[in-house]
This record gives structure tokens, C-alpha cells and sequence, in this order.
């Protein structure tokens, strides 16, 4: 059933509201495809929600494995979409469940006819149901814990067992993944051979950049779960100074907006400029005395945005997936985990690297 059969039978909406409705829902599948997400409009049937419009994002996004179109959205499933309603303000990030029982983070924005009326609302849905299994998880940990006694004395201030499992957790993977930084350098630093130093000196610092994740979750998260995005670029900052060749004034700096990156973000984010500032250093000041590579980020409603720039030699992008090892982990992360896009500018002015991801 379309859009406007659905709202001339079960809505009372009039010939202009549905229209405008048929405007909005020309633009879901463009919607869904920049959010990578299912999106949908919902339109009230007497005191009831009804689905009147759905589109899915490509790729293995979706939320659904089949149509909900015509199906009710229920109060208690569904808070958001009511409050939104009722109130005509948006809501953002509030859990839900999908028809199909999935557990969801919903977005809702009203949508107004030209008198002001609510006549339906536009829904973004991301699929939560993994967090909730790991929260599920975790609390089992903690229960474990609290019966056999706990594994560290907590912190001041934290006495939920959840927490402490979870701060149990990363310390312990973050010592784990320094100690394998460790054995690393010590190799890197018996060996004779410069290249070979060289690719040791890198993969420690893939390492503990993936260490500093665990270290920021550890010391410096309330919740053990979200990491700020200034905080991480900054400890990458200093991972990676040891890496610049002695004699060479290279400055790396971090600037723009600081967000809250989950721990399945913060790590390929954090893989990714390890790559970019690595090569940077490496190749960008061949010749020259020194110079600088910036670390930014521009935070979005749908995608954040991070820009590595130097002011060094440059380099041909065309060359890149035959000869650089970095940049082709950097292509396939932004590509596989961060579902983003990578874009290169280069010249003898120096290099501009971008990719997005996911808010």
C-alpha cells in the first residue's frame, strides 16, 4: 500500500498534508543511503501511529527483513515517536523497539503542514541490539565478580558492578596490548637492518594506538564506554612523536571540535590517523628540515569529519595502492569498518587526507 492510500484511509489528513508527505518521502531513500540507516515516516490513525513510509540504507544496514509499512508503532515500544507528537520538539538518541523486536536508538523530527499542525514524523533508526547484548553481558560479568568477590579495589565514587567490570576490562587489554608494544620495540631495537626498524617502530605504534583506546576508557571515561575524540588525538599525538627522525623539527598539532567516539568507533578512527600521521612523518619531509601535520575534526549531524593535513613535499595519490602499505589499511578501514570515504589531495604544497564516519 502506498503512502497516500494508507493516509487517505486510516488518516485524517487532507489532499495538501498528504502531498507534502509525498515530498518527504521522495527524499527517504537518500536520507537512508547518507545515514546508513533505516528511515521512516509515521502518521497518526485516530489516537493510534501507523507506518506510512520506510526506506532502508544499502549495504548490510538495515534494521528490518521485511516491511513494517501499515504496521502500529506502539507507546511503549516506541516513546519517542509519541513524544514527538504530542509536543511537536524533536527528540534524539531515545531507545526503541522495532516491530520485528529489534532494539533501536530513534531519532524523530516533527513534520508541520503550512498551518503548523503535526502531520507526521520523520524517523532515523540505529540498530542497538549488539550494545544491548554486551550490556547484558556485562552485567553477568560484574554479578560474577560481586559473588566471588571483587577483582580490584574501585575507584572513589564507583560502586556499580557494571562499571567496575568494564574498568576491569580495558585496563586489562590496555596493559595486554603495551606489553605486546613492548616485546615490539625491544625487537626494533636489536635490529641491524634500518628498514626493518623502521617497520617495527610502526607496528608498535599501531599498537598502542589502539592501546591509548583502553587507557582513555580506563582513566578518563565516566562510563567506561565513550572516549573523547580530543583526548585520543592527543595521546596519538604524543605516540608518534618518537617516530619523527631525530634532527627533523616536525610539529604535529590536533585542533577543531571535541566529540564523544564509542569504542567501536574510537578504534579505527584512531588506526586510521596512526596510518596518516605515520606516513606523514615518514615520507612528507624527505629533503627538508622540518614542518608540520595537523590533526582536525569537524563534527556533523550524520557523519564527523577528520582531516590530516602537512605542509610537506606531497606525493601521487595514483601510486598510493602499489606502494604504501599504511594508506592501504587506511582505505580499507574508512572503507570496511568506518562504512566512510576516503579523500586524497596532494601537490608540492603539501597533503590534505579526509575521511568521514558515522555521528
Amino acid at each position: 500500500m502506498t503512502l497516500r492510500e494508507l493516509c487517505e484511509s486510516r488518516t485524517d489528513l487532507t489532499q495538501e498534508e498528504i502531498c507534502q508527505l509525498e515530498l518527504v518521502e521522495q527524499q527517504l531513500p537518500l536520507i537512508a543511503e547518507m545515514a546508513a540507516a533505516d528511515v521512516f515516516i509515521d502518521c497518526r490513525s485516530g489516537a493510534d501511529v501507523i507506518v506510512a513510509a520506510h526506506a532502508r540504507p544499502g549495504g548490510e544496514h538495515s534494521v528490518y527483513t521485511g516491511s513494517v509499512v501499515g504496521k502500529p508503532a506502539l507507546p511503549e515500544d516506541e516513546p519517542a515517536v509519541f513524544h514527538a507528537f504530542a509536543t511537536g520538539d524533536p527528540v534524539c538518541d531515545l531507545r526503541a523497539v522495532t516491530q520485528e523486536g529489534r532494539s533501536v536508538l530513534q531519532n524523530v523530527a516533527p513534520i508541520r503542514s503550512r498551518k503548523g499542525r503535526v502531520t507526521a514524523v520523520l524517523i532515523r533508526e540505529k540498530d542497538v541490539s549488539e550494545d544491548m547484548r554486551l550490556v547484558r553481558k556485562y552485567r553477568a560479568l560484574a554479578q560474577s565478580h560481586e559473588d566471588s568477590g571483587p577483582l580490584s579495589e574501585p575507584p572513589r565514587g564507583e560502586g556499580d558492578g557494571n562499571l567496575l567490570a568494564l574498568r576491569e576490562m580495558h585496563h586489562r587489554v590496555k596493559n595486554n596490548l603495551q606489553l605486546v608494544a613492548s616485546i615490539l620495540s625491544m625487537q626494533g631495537r636489536k635490529c641491524a637492518d634500518p628498514s626493518t626498524r623502521r617497520i617495527l617502530q610502526e607496528n608498535v605504534a599501531r599498537v598502542l594506538s589502539i592501546a591509548t583506546i583502553h587507557d582513555i576508557l580506563t582513566y578518563h571515561s565516566e562510563d567506561f564506554q565513550y572516549v573523547s575524540s580530543r583526548i585520543l588525538f592527543d595521546k596519538l599525538r604524543m605516540n608518534l612523536q618518537s617516530l619523527v627522525t631525530p634532527g627533523k623539527a616536525i610539529v604535529i598539532s590536533v585542533d577543531g571540535d571535541d566529540v564523544l567516539l564509542d569504542a567501536d568507533t574510537a578504534t579505527p578512527v584512531s588506526l586510521v590517523i596512526t596510518e596518516l600521521l605515520t606516513n606523514a612523518l615518514e615520507h612528507a619531509f624527505e629533503g627538508r628540515e622540518g614542518g608540520r601535520v595537523t590533526v582536525s575534526l569537524r563534527a556533523g549531524a550524520l557523519c564527523h569529519t577528520v582531516t590530516v593535513t602537512d605542509d610537506g613535499i606531497g606525493f601521487d595519490p595514483n601510486s598510493l595502492p602499489d606502494r604504501s602499505l599504511g594508506l592501504s589499511i587506511v582505505s580499507a578501514t574508512v572503507r570496511d569498518k568506518l562504512k566512510g570515504k576516503l579523500r586524497i589531495q596532494s601537490d608540492r604544497g603539501g597533503s590534505k587526507i579526509t575521511f568521514d564516519f558515522r555521528a
